[in-house]
């Protein structure tokens, strides 16, 4: 298979890194709205501040993820980074595709649920049961989440087993 010119391989790397980026700034941007949902005292700024994370989730995060693992797809294929001979890319795959997994079967119908609720029930629902351990749920999720992007972006510095050149 033909390998990638220099100059596509940095515009490559530019893009990867630009979704990575993005990916863990939405993870942060998340977390600080939703640990931050039990202090509204407006019915209305607490259903907008579900929508807001709905929305980074769906529309910045999820499509960031996706693009940062497409990208690493063209970088396996067409440039010297070979997943089967480097053991820190394995890892950053399976974390990628986990995150994803997870993130799309779990998470996404966890927080609809949620936002299902606040918009029936208002602040009210911070006083049930279900929305409490969901809430929390989430906020380790995010927690989690944020803690293996930024390990994936340690070892895509640091590249821990490459042969010293």
């Amino acid at each position: 298979m033909s390998k990638m010119n220099e100059k596509n391989e940095k515009i490559l790397k530019i893009i990867h890194i630009a979704a990575m980026s993005l990916w863990f700034s939405s993870i942060v941007i998340m977390g600080t709205i939703t640990f931050s949902l039990k202090n509204i005292a407006s019915t209305d700024a607490f259903a907008y501040a579900h929508h807001l994370v709905y929305f980074i989730d769906m529309y910045v995060l999820t499509p960031a993820a996706i693009l940062t693992f497409l990208t690493a797809i063209v970088y396996a294929f067409f440039t010297q980074w070979k997943v089967k001979d480097n053991a820190w890319l394995k890892i950053k795959a399976i974390i990628t595709i986990v995150l994803i997994i997870a993130g799309t079967f779990y998470l996404a119908p966890l927080f609809t649920g949620m936002m299902e609720s606040v918009n029936a029930s208002g602040l009210e629902v911070l006083s049930t049961e279900n929305y409490t351990r969901d809430l929390s749920k989430i906020n380790w999720f995010i927690i989690i989440n944020a803690a293996l992007v930024l390990f994936a972006i340690a070892i895509s510095t640091l590249k821990p087993g490459k042969a010293a050149e």
